[in-house]
């Protein structure tokens, strides 16, 4: 919003949703950047995150181009009448030689990387893939600048696992969450509001997926 030839951000409220049961999810596979779609199961909980955001404001909304995100973020847009965005900057990250292979092999043949992702993750990079650092640094970067141009609205962002973890890394940092779950639950809505003028977030909810009973799914406990 320009005001008199000077820039005035409004505050722009965010609903970020993981996307739903993968087939990398299903099969214990490190998906990374292929382009896995979701199952049935992931399509129903899409489904009831829908039903549960319906009556929410939804002006805008954004997803990772990926399929399973994509879908994700169209089933819970279309009743507000909306087309989500593709948007490559909010993909998972690029996985290297781990993308789309089960986690245990990963554990097996990549060992040393693995143990960095599992114990430090912001030192970590799968192996021959992009590093978690630079992965926080392009979806922090890209969701600050969609907080100043769609601001005054509500936004719908459809992504992944990882990201989301970093942007709640970042809230932690910036003193708007005291702490965080490890990693948020598919289908999961977590909602928080950008001040983008002030460079400030107010965390609403994380990881919200009281709707999805009786077909909730996780990543397994040894990602």
């Amino acid at each position: 919003m320009i005001d008199g030839g000077k820039e005035i951000f409004c505050m722009t409220r965010f609903i970020f949703v993981r996307h739903g049961q993968s087939v990398g999810n299903l099969t214990g596979r490190f998906l990374g950047q292929y382009d896995g779609a979701l199952t049935d199961l992931g399509r129903r909980q899409a489904e009831r995150a829908a039903e549960f955001l319906r009556d929410e404001r939804i002006d805008e909304a954004f997803a990772s181009d990926l399929s399973r995100a994509y879908e994700t973020g169209k089933i819970i847009a279309e009743p507000h009448g909306i087309i989500p965005v593709p948007d490559k900057a909010l993909r998972e990250i690029s996985a290297g030689k781990w993308e789309n292979e089960e986690f245990s092999k990963i554990e097996e043949i990549y060992g040393a990387d693995f143990g960095v992702w599992q114990n430090d993750i912001m030192n970590a990079r799968p192996t021959g893939g992009e590093s978690v650092r630079e992965l926080a640094e392009r979806v922090t970067k890209e969701v600050w600048r969609l907080a100043a141009l769609c601001d005054g609205k509500t936004v719908l962002v459809a992504t992944h696992a990882t990201p989301i973890r970093m942007l709640l890394r970042e809230w932690v940092n910036m003193g708007a969450l005291p702490d965080g779950p490890k990693w948020v639950s598919n289908a999961s809505s977590t909602t928080a509001v950008y001040d983008a003028g002030r460079h400030t977030v107010e965390v609403i909810k994380v990881s919200e997926n009281s709707y999805l009973s009786g077909v909730e799914t996780d990543l397994p406990p040894n990602v």
